[in-house]
């Protein structure tokens, strides 16, 4: 049987691809099947790129997804491939688990996105322009075909197997910082589902609300915080994991293993760390700033985040001013920022 040839125009672009489409059949996947259905159209699209499978024809690439899915399923105990399609150096672009079926590509993201996956590539380098351009293709096939959303959210692409992350050597420990705990704030009991962790992401927030500079304003603040998102928002709890004053300390919000409803989509998998106030002009001072600092560290030490997490600001992924345009000047200098 012929591979597939799907011709469309890329959306925006008004210019015709070409890609083929290479079935699981042709690639010799192994006859086992996922069974948990996706509701499409899907509101996210993850992209992974898989390292260490260098292959540039059909046939070699059609020997590494062989190996790939019996990874999968033999090794990490998967219903299948854990990708819905997967792109190779070749330039062509490989059923895996299809479009209806939940793969397992990514913690939280399993029932509600695309996974797709660059692979092929040579250790060390990116994807070429082929491969390029037939994952755009595809990413326009989806959006046509009613699969992904027309306003499909791409929570940045994510390298998690055999990524190429350099170790880095451990410099001394700092101690965590002290949190003002929820107790000492006078939190109002509450019941949110659990964290899938260690999180993958830092999201920094502002509150777009008053500032505060002294302990006793600062958990006034706190427990405003929380009244608002609880009566107002029909949250179960505070939207953030902590919260930061301009007093220079760390506030308890759902803590270390609770979600908060900081960020549609990134709740079970980010911490969200919030500035108490509004930083537009004015960026927190470095009290504040060292204080926030200190606790990513801490969350990593503790293990509560992996080591190769991203840091981003609020604004890039969902459509908002948080956290200010002073604070994200900032943060763009801190280490593992991702725009």
């Amino acid at each position: 049987m012929l591979p597939w040839l799907l011709v469309f125009s890329v959306l925006g672009l008004g210019a015709r691809v070409v890609f083929t489409m290479v079935s699981r059949k042709e690639w010799g996947a192994e006859a086992v099947g996922c069974s948990t259905q996706l509701i499409l159209p899907v509101d996210f699209l993850v992209i992974h790129h898989i390292t260490r499978l260098e292959c540039h024809d059909q046939m070699v690439c059609s020997q590494r997804l062989r190996e790939l899915q019996t990874h999968h399923i033999h090794n990490n105990s998967w219903c299948d491939i854990a990708y819905n399609f997967l792109v190779g150096d070749d330039g062509r672009v490989y059923e895996g688990i299809g479009w209806n079926v939940q793969g397992w590509h990514t913690q939280g993201y399993r029932n509600i996105s695309l996974g797709f996956a660059f692979f092929g590539t040579k250790e060390g380098h990116s994807p070429n322009l082929a491969a390029l351009s037939a994952m755009e293709g595809l990413i326009s096939y989806a959006v046509q075909k009613g699969c992904l959303s027309s306003r499909y959210f791409q929570p940045l692409l994510v390298k998690e197997e055999n990524c190429l992350v350099s170790p880095q050597k451990a410099g001394p420990k700092k101690a965590c910082p002290r949190a003002v705990i929820r107790s000492d704030w006078e939190a109002r009991e509450s019941h949110c589902p659990e964290m899938n962790l260690p999180a993958k992401y830092v999201i920094i927030i502002h509150t777009s609300g008053r500032t505060c500079n002294v302990s006793d304003e600062c958990r006034r603040v706190v427990r405003d915080t929380q009244s608002f998102f609880m009566d107002r928002l029909d949250t179960c709890d505070t939207g953030y994991n902590f919260l930061v004053g301009q007093d220079g300390a760390i506030y308890e919000g759902t803590g270390w293993n609770v979600q908060g409803s900081h960020t549609a989509g990134y709740n079970d998998i980010a911490l969200g760390i919030a500035f108490m106030g509004t930083f537009t002009g004015t960026p927190p001072n470095a009290a504040a700033l060292e204080a926030a600092q200190s606790l990513i560290q801490c969350a990593v030490d503790k293990r509560y985040l992996t080591p190769n997490y991203l840091l981003v600001g609020q604004s890039d992924v969902e459509n908002t001013l948080s956290p200010g345009k002073a604070l994200y000047s900032i943060i763009k200098t801190w280490p593992h920022f991702k725009h």
